[in-house]
């Protein structure tokens, strides 16, 4: 079966899982796969904790970085340019 790394995945809500907040980010690769950890830190002194690793082939983290370039654009087109000097809770 061939899967489009564009497509956006439709899954019903209830298979979503819960939501994480990540502020601290972690990637790695070797040839075959990327390792993406999303981490949270609630204070400077606290060590980060990283609560979810994904684990993906190259060309599945090749479609993340687009998926996530073309919505940042949009984000920006709608709502401004993100001031990254400034770090706001959401």
């Amino acid at each position: 079966m061939t899967r489009d790394p564009q497509k956006q995945a439709q899954l019903p809500v209830s298979s979503l899982g819960v939501g994480r907040y990540a502020n601290v980010f972690n990637i790695g690769h070797n040839a075959f796969e990327f390792v993406f950890e999303f981490a949270q830190q609630l204070s400077e002194q606290q060590e980060p904790v990283v609560h979810t690793r994904i684990i993906t082939h190259p060309i599945y983290a090749k479609a993340l970085h687009r998926a996530l370039g073309d919505s940042l654009d949009r984000y920006e087109g709608l709502l401004g340019e993100i001031d990254e000097t400034e770090e706001r809770s959401p």
